[in-house]
């Protein structure tokens, strides 16, 4: 790496809390190029960026990752009403909402209670195409027809956002690092957001989330998110096959359990919710003293269902990981670069190959 582009590293990170890896700047370089271009060359560029913060958010905003899509981890979209079932008007926050696809369809999720939803995003381009709202086919991938139609308007080869749906759902530039831009929130989802973040971003931003939620509130997050800090005090909450962290309305011990969900343990730090934590009757102390997570079985069914998917074999690589079975966890993350070597290179593609490599580098999971 040139000298001046080794501030890349520090620049991102201080500007957005993003983790700086070769393939995402691979993947950002024609975003780079054109904001290069306008400061006389990447040095100048980065000279920029250093002394002048709004340029500095423009390049943090070129490594921002666009994929999204309605239906993405369905499941608990589909549990938020029954988990909010209690409140009559929900106020949500899709938070790093990109292309706008999350806000919508957590909006779209209530249809028995009124909802307003905040999305935000770094990247002021994804946003402009949020307020937008007109889709392609593609982002609609696993959603039924009659749903796409309730919501949507054709329009030619797109569909646009029904009125009554975009009355419902705001958008706004906000950068997660920062103070949230709203409190006593019923809901936050940031999926697959915290995973491009380093450590210490991840932590503060998970901070934030927590503060913004009201009490009683739940935090969306995907299963390859780390886990939120155990100080922050939120509870893996079950309901049907899907899981989600729940700020406790009381302190945990006091936590009540509705009929047919099962409050779960309080989060270990530094862990990934690749899988469902299992249930308890009741808060646990700690990790230590809970019984064995069933999650490599699950992780070795996931693998199995999805042989060609490098997602799933990661999964299961740090599972094995986890287990403490390390030979065969490498083995699993090199079968899981051989996978890659296969498929064009995407976002979603430079992030695993990034988990594969960071565990077989010998590192925690981050």
């Amino acid at each position: 790496m040139a000298p001046m582009t080794a501030a890349l590293p520090q620049l991102l990170a201080e500007a957005a809390g993003l983790r700086w890896t070769e393939q995402l700047h691979g993947l950002a370089r024609p975003r780079l190029e054109e904001l290069a271009r306008a400061h006389g060359g990447l040095d100048g560029l980065l000279r920029a960026a250093a002394t002048r913060p709004e340029v500095a958010a423009q390049v943090a905003a070129a490594f921002t990752v666009g994929e999204t899509w309605f239906q993405r981890i369905g499941a608990q979209l589909e549990a938020l009403p029954e988990l909010l079932a209690g409140r009559a008007h929900v106020r949500a926050w899709s938070a790093g909402c990109s292309t706008g696809e999350e806000a919508y369809a957590l909006a779209a999720a209530f249809t028995r209670q009124t909802v307003e939803v905040l999305g935000t995003d770094l990247n002021p381009e994804s946003v402009r195409r949020a307020r937008e709202g007109r889709y392609g086919a593609w982002s609609f991938r696993g959603v039924p027809p009659g749903q796409v139609r309730r919501s949507f308007e054709p329009r030619g080869d797109l569909f646009e956002v029904r009125e009554e749906l975009r009355r419902r759902v705001r958008f706004a530039v906000h950068n997660l690092i920062t103070p949230a831009p709203q409190r006593d929130l019923d809901v936050i989802a940031c999926r697959n957001v915290t995973i491009y973040l380093t450590p210490a971003a991840a932590e503060r931003v998970y901070t934030h989330l927590t503060r913004a939620l009201a009490p009683g509130g739940v935090l969306l997050l995907a299963p390859s998110d780390p886990r939120p800090p155990a100080q922050l005090g939120l509870v893996v909450e079950r309901c049907g096959d899907t899981q989600v962290l729940r700020r406790p309305a009381r302190p945990p011990a006091a936590v009540s359990v509705p009929s047919g969900r099962v409050a779960g343990r309080p989060l270990p730090s530094g862990a990934v919710m690749d899988r469902p934590v299992p249930a308890t009757r009741g808060p646990v102390s700690g990790a230590a003293d809970a019984a064995p997570e069933p999650e490599l079985p699950e992780a070795r069914r996931a693998a199995y269902e999805a042989p060609l998917d490098p997602q799933a074999q990661l999964a299961l690589a740090w599972a094995l990981r986890r287990a403490g079975q390390d030979g065969r966890a490498e083995r699993q993350a090199r079968h899981a670069l051989t996978l890659l070597d296969a498929q064009a290179d995407s976002w979603l593609a430079a992030r695993v190959r990034a988990g594969c490599l960071h565990l077989l580098a010998g590192a925690g999971e981050a």
